[in-house]
């Protein structure tokens, strides 16, 4: 079923134009219908880190772009995590390479994006390579701990992204 994304005007529109065209891919989307950190899902994390990574890099003078566009396709592994990996290496350690090859496959990312994709599960995984990474892989641990605890932060308050279906 196709899906699509609408967002309050409290979304800030600068922070969209940097992820929009991500935002309209239908496989994107998908993350959606996978359950992430036990009460959100794979889509609302990803949508949560980008958006608290660009307000980060934005603050400390970073390229939040970058931030904004890595922070969201982080996770982007359209899979169930819970499903044995086809390398056989835990998901901790398998899933930032998938997602670095399947953004890669589906857009243009720079060279700066992919490393802060492949770097975001420092300190499992190998360290951060620029700022933009150290950013995501701080932010993915406040969402992650967030949504553990059941908390909504950032883009999940307020209904100010809902995921609908799309009208044919």
């Amino acid at each position: 079923m196709p899906m699509e994304i609408h967002c309050s005007p409290e979304v800030s529109s600068e922070y969209l134009d940097e992820v929009w065209e991500i935002l309209r891919d239908k496989e994107f989307l998908s993350l959606c219908q996978y359950c992430h950190h036990q009460r959100s899902n794979r889509l609302l994390h990803s949508l949560n880190v980008s958006y608290i990574s660009w307000k980060i890099a934005k603050r400390l003078g970073c390229d939040e772009g970058a931030a904004a566009r890595a922070g969201l396709l982080h996770d982007f592994c359209p899979y169930d995590f819970s499903e044995e990996t086809p390398t056989g290496e835990r998901q901790v350690f398998y899933h930032p390479k998938a997602a670095a090859e399947n953004s890669s496959q589906h857009f243009e990312i720079s060279r700066k994006e992919r490393e802060a994709i492949l770097t975001h599960m420092f300190p499992l995984g190998p360290v951060p390579t620029n700022r933009e990474g150290w950013i995501i892989s701080f932010a993915d641990k406040i969402c992650a701990v967030m949504e553990v605890c059941n908390v909504a932060i950032a883009l999940a308050r307020h209904n100010r992204v809902v995921v609908v279906s799309a009208a044919i």
